[in-house]
């Protein structure tokens, strides 16, 4: 599919968060400068890695080059298999209130973000420094994704067929079973407790519709893992809560906008997600705590009626942790519901 007036014009920020995943950002990045549509800049937010990440992007923009252990997608082109290939134009910044545009042909800033900031906070650090005068999208990647050639000019087709759409997302398929769906676009909101999941998740590939319109009724929210937002939409809405620091952040984003804006789906938009990257015990748990502690601030903000609710919810699950002998996750769940007034507390001021 070519690219078609008026997206053709539209000038796209993309933000990639970084934190001690150099290996899998280079991916992305090699399949991003082999997109259809090539006006865009790329801002790599380093979340104050310990591994050198930012030198070894670095290296990789002066010498762009493949890596055997990459696996291959139909529709994914690479910047590094093209013979023409030459370096990357980039610059490295320090997250300040003024940064000056890029020079002519600089094609990727790398940020550092001076700490740990979350995605939420990283996101922001991305769109502050990009400037929303300058840019008619943003569009939010993990850095463990791989793109399709043509997402985004599918995801920017989208957003222009109707003026009251506020994001897109894409067709997110497993990078190491292509053939499943983690999502189509993003996911549901459950009134009752509090859950998001997502629509079409553990689908194939062949239940994937050709007209997004079915999905769009059934959407709460657009994943972070692909997520093109207009520059309208943060100019009305604001930038990403980032007391959430890893989850939920992009429900509430969008939760914000309900009512204001309509949510898209670009089924033809195809991003492939390396989910559970980071899978080593520490990590898991981390993450675990992230959830169940957001999932509470979450309903807190958008959901006080079923705070309760969630709360004997969690308390069943500890319940089940116990009994299965995950005496690890028990204790996080009773830590999260030990915190649970300060979380609710700490919402309700920011509100």
């Amino acid at each position: 599919m070519s690219v078609n007036q008026p997206s053709a014009q539209k000038r796209v920020a993309v933000v990639i968060v970084n934190w001690n995943g150099w290996r899998e950002t280079i991916e992305c990045i090699d399949s991003l400068f082999a997109q259809s549509h090539d006006s865009f800049h790329v801002f790599i937010v380093d979340n104050d890695s310990r591994d050198q990440s930012i030198e070894h992007i670095v290296g990789w923009c002066k010498q762009p080059r493949a890596d055997a252990a990459w696996r291959r997608h139909p529709g994914v082109a690479r910047l590094s298999d093209s013979p023409a290939a030459g370096p990357v134009q980039y610059r490295v910044v320090e997250k300040a209130d003024a940064v000056p545009a890029p020079p002519q042909g600089c094609r990727l800033t790398l940020i550092h973000s001076g700490g740990n900031l979350g995605f939420a906070g990283g996101c922001n650090v991305g769109i502050n420094i990009a400037g929303l005068k300058n840019f008619d999208y943003f569009w939010f990647l993990n850095a463990d994704t791989v793109v399709d050639a043509q997402a985004l000019v599918e995801l920017l087709n989208r957003a222009e067929q109707q003026p009251g759409i506020g994001m897109v997302g894409s067709t997110i398929r497993y990078y190491d079973t292509p053939d499943v769906l983690q999502a189509m676009a993003g996911g549901r909101l459950n009134r009752s407790n509090g859950m998001t999941p997502h629509i079409g998740e553990g689908a194939s590939i062949s239940e994937l519709p050709t007209d997004g319109s079915t999905v769009e009724r059934e959407l709460a929210y657009i994943t972070g893992a692909s997520m093109l937002v207009s520059r309208r939409y943060i100019v009305e809405i604001g930038l990403m809560e980032e007391d959430y620091f890893l989850y939920f952040e992009d429900a509430d984003w969008a939760l914000r906008g309900s009512g204001k804006f309509a949510l898209g789906f670009a089924p033809r938009s195809h991003v492939f997600h390396k989910w559970g990257v980071n899978s080593h015990k520490a990590a898991r748990l981390s993450s675990i705590t992230f959830f169940y502690r957001n999932r509470l601030r979450f309903v807190t903000r958008f959901l006080p009626q079923r705070l309760a609710a969630v709360k004997r919810a969690l308390f069943e699950q500890m319940l089940r942790h116990l009994a299965r002998g995950r005496w690890d996750e028990a204790k996080v769940v009773f830590s999260t519901l030990m915190t649970a007034g300060t979380i609710t507390a700490s919402v309700k001021q920011r509100c």
